[in-house]
């Protein structure tokens, strides 16, 4: 008799466990994604056309037939994905700041004390633009957004937002983007760290929401920020009862201009221009997705190089530019000051003769020989152009470069199986923490790259 009451209370308790959901485990529980279970978020993504006007200089937004699409890497409770309308986010998708046509969808959180994270496959981003909405008890919640590489590891962190006080703070931003509010063109002036956003319209069920927030990226200048990345958000909530949202309502993409690409019909999305937009694919598409097919690379002009390959551009020296001023490739630059860098438009002709010259003092001497190579990455397309891009991605040996490898004062070690990139990262690097005695080492590999040769001849050996 007793073992038959045993039995009978320990079926009885796995069925109340079962009913009931009957758990002692109370925190939101996480687990592998499995193929066809993951939460997908589709963006638009748009791209720039061949028509440019002065409105628009940067050419009309043109729809491309395949979404960016991000996900959740694992199944995450307090998870979802919505559409746009009245009662979701307080109004349809035009309304809130999308693009005519498009039908973005919004991604929530609402698992106390958790985080989630939704990443893209590998692309090209030109500019992001996003709303963030929360509801009540949400303070304290934070919203990061950055880029992985495409195996995986830890790219750039882009912006860090936090919900507070009826808003978010920017609470970070990369040095090199520009936070525009309600200004798609980004014609305003931008916001800053540490500036407070307020939610300034009813989002229905997912509370109150900004404006539209755009992320510009760099284009005047290189930027490790460009290339092909995974693009992800993390929402991390804290302990009251609430959720917070993201909707992108559009991410700017960057493709390659093919064959038959001027030919491509229909109108632009901001002022009706024809005319064409490219569709050529930069990336490899690696994606983190189960059962996801990325879009394919489209064969273009590079020929398939993808920086992993000597890819290089024409560098020439300091004297061909002081003999050719008129030639001197319309764009911006960076120059270097004792503890900071301005930017600094080329077509201040004074400054580029200045500094062109050079002078006494190894900020100087770093300065003459910095300029001369990004007006060289300027003659080739400036950092927009993948080829610039991908040269930037090969070493320095694929320039002809030799030389014994050198510390710098911050540990930093340059040798010929250094990216470009890194050259380049570490001259701005040397003026902003103001580190003179790496100043001349920097020149001398400066000078080497660009060479000392007045006439319109390439330094670097290899050039596509």
């Amino acid at each position: 008799m007793k073992k038959s009451l045993i039995a009978v209370c320990i079926s009885l308790s796995i069925f109340l466990a079962g009913r009931y959901g009957l758990s002692t485990v109370s925190t939101p529980s996480t687990q592998p994604v499995r193929a066809a279970e993951f939460l997908r978020v589709n963006v638009p993504a748009v791209t720039h056309g061949f028509t440019k006007t002065s409105a628009l200089p940067d050419g009309d937004l043109f729809l491309l037939p395949r979404p960016f699409s991000m996900a959740v890497t694992e199944v995450t409770e307090g998870a979802k994905v919505f559409p746009l309308g009245y009662e979701t986010f307080g109004g349809e998708a035009e309304n809130v700041g999308s693009l005519p046509t498009t039908q973005p969808q919004g991604f929530s959180f609402s698992a106390r004390n958790s985080k989630v994270k939704i990443t893209s496959c590998d692309e090209s981003i030109w500019d992001s633009n996003f709303i963030i909405a929360s509801t009540q008890g949400t303070d304290g919640d934070l919203i990061r957004l950055f880029l992985d590489n495409p195996d995986g590891t830890k790219g750039p962190e882009l912006a860090l937002f936090t919900v507070a006080r009826g808003g978010v703070v920017l609470s970070e931003i990369h040095p090199h983007l520009m936070l525009f509010v309600n200004d798609r063109y980004a014609r305003g002036a931008a916001w800053h760290k540490g500036d407070h956003i307020a939610f300034g319209s009813d989002a229905g069920i997912s509370g109150m929401r900004t404006g539209l927030l755009t992320l510009a990226w760099p284009m005047g200048f290189y930027s490790d920020l460009q290339g092909c990345y995974r693009v992800s958000v993390e929402i991390s909530r804290k302990e009251a009862e609430g959720t917070t949202s993201i909707v992108f309502t559009d991410i700017v993409v960057n493709r390659n201009p093919i064959q038959g690409d001027n030919q491509n019909a229909g109108f632009g999305l901001l002022g009706r221009l024809t005319g064409g937009y490219p569709t050529g694919f930069p990336c490899k598409g690696t994606c983190p997705f189960p059962d996801f097919i990325p879009e394919p690379p489209i064969p273009d002009p590079l020929n398939g190089l993808t920086g992993e390959t000597c890819q290089t551009i024409c560098f020439r020296s300091p004297q061909y530019y002081l003999l050719n001023l008129r030639r001197v490739p319309n764009g911006t630059v960076t120059l270097g000051r004792a503890g900071y860098t301005i930017n600094t438009s080329t077509t201040d002709r004074n400054t580029m003769l200045l500094t062109l010259r050079g002078g006494a003092t190894p900020a100087q001497q770093l300065n003459k020989e910095y300029l001369t190579a990004q007006l060289n990455t300027l003659l080739s397309g400036g950092a927009p152009n993948l080829k610039v891009v991908y040269a930037m991605k090969s070493i320095l040996k694929c320039y002809g470069m030799k030389f014994d490898p050198v510390t710098l004062s911050n540990g930093v070690v340059i040798s010929t199986d250094s990216r470009l990139e890194v050259l380049f990262v570490q001259a701005r690097l040397s003026f902003k923490e103001n580190r003179t005695q790496d100043m001349p080492v920097l020149t001398r590999l400066f000078d080497q790259l660009n060479g000392n040769e007045p006439s319109q001849l390439c330094n670097n050996l290899w050039v596509d």
